[in-house]
């Protein structure tokens, strides 16, 4: 049977305990990291930013800290994924199952190649070989700098690949940006595929138009470079120009190109009075719309 870790160093263990002895897998509690050396994953509570011990076997970390920096550490340390404070134990226990599965998985010899469906909000971790193909919904791509401060690399959507970033001190990560079902397989059965070639040649033109954008040297330049590439990849044509058919946020609009949430608000005050940017309502959520500029023409 499959054995799960908890290193017991929080008042909170006795909540996320109670929520696993249902599960169909063995438990190892203590406060003592040894009890990891058994076991198949290890969930850490982090309360503080430093890892004295670490766990013998694969991990995930929770932060009960709220701290930016003890994230990018617990990432530093080996942690395969760290769930946010205020992450809902169901997330957190649907993740420890999917990578439990996979990790039997791998001990069997079997290679990733299986259609899976994620939440929104849920991290997706990837084989090192792996190549991921979104057949429904939005992934987002993270990174988290070593202050703590995330930055948000792309989304990719409908027919799009994403690959497994190699481990080292980048700390990339892949959530979904909405509720998305995905394909999973590895990278020689991946490479084999006729349309292959072609979806790995725009994932590089994306991903080179996404540094061009962070590039731009004015604050404004940037989030309209932002919004031109998300309305490339989810737009749509509306009466007031290019709808954004994803939300994004304040917040991750500044993850995205090195800004403030205040200073993204008075930006996009700024582009809107200046006819630009709008905001259309859809099925109850805000979305960007890119408003059409007229056409100015010369007089002789």
């Amino acid at each position: 049977m499959p054995t799960l870790a908890i290193f017991e160093n929080s008042a909170a263990a006795k909540v996320v305990i109670e929520s696993f002895l249902d599960l169909e897998y063995s438990l190892l509690i203590g406060a003592d990291m040894s009890v990891t050396r058994n076991a198949d994953l290890t969930l850490v509570l982090v309360e503080a930013n430093e890892f004295p011990v670490l766990p013998y076997s694969p991990w995930l970390a929770w932060d009960q800290t709220g701290v930016p920096q003890a994230i990018s550490k617990a990432y530093q340390a080996g942690a395969r994924a760290v769930f946010p404070k205020g992450t809902s134990i169901q997330v957190v226990m649907e993740t420890i199952q999917r990578v439990m599965g996979e990790l039997a998985e791998n001990k069997k010899g079997v290679k990733p190649h299986a259609q899976r469906t994620y939440r929104r909000g849920e991290l997706i971790l990837l084989e090192a070989d792996a190549v991921l193909h979104v057949e429904d919904g939005i992934l987002a791509t993270t990174m988290i700098h070593q202050d703590g401060v995330e930055v948000l690399l792309g989304l990719s959507g409908k027919g799009q690949i994403v690959v497994a970033h190699p481990d080292d001190n980048c700390h990339i990560q892949i959530i979904a940006h909405t509720e998305a079902k995905v394909k999973i397989e590895p990278w020689d059965v991946a490479a084999d595929q006729a349309d292959f070639l072609a979806k790995l040649r725009a994932r590089l033109q994306q991903m080179e138009g996404w540094a061009a954008m962070q590039a731009r040297p004015s604050l404004q330049q940037r989030v309209l470079g932002l919004l031109g590439l998300l309305s490339e990849q989810f737009g749509m044509h509306s009466q007031h120009g290019t709808l954004i058919d994803v939300r994004i946020t304040h917040g991750q609009l500044a993850a995205a190109v090195g800004a403030t949430r205040t200073s993204i608000t008075r930006v996009l005050s700024e582009l809107r009075a200046q006819g630009r940017v709008s905001t259309v309502n859809k099925d109850g959520e805000d979305l960007f719309c890119l408003v059409e500029q007229p056409e100015h023409h010369s007089h002789y």
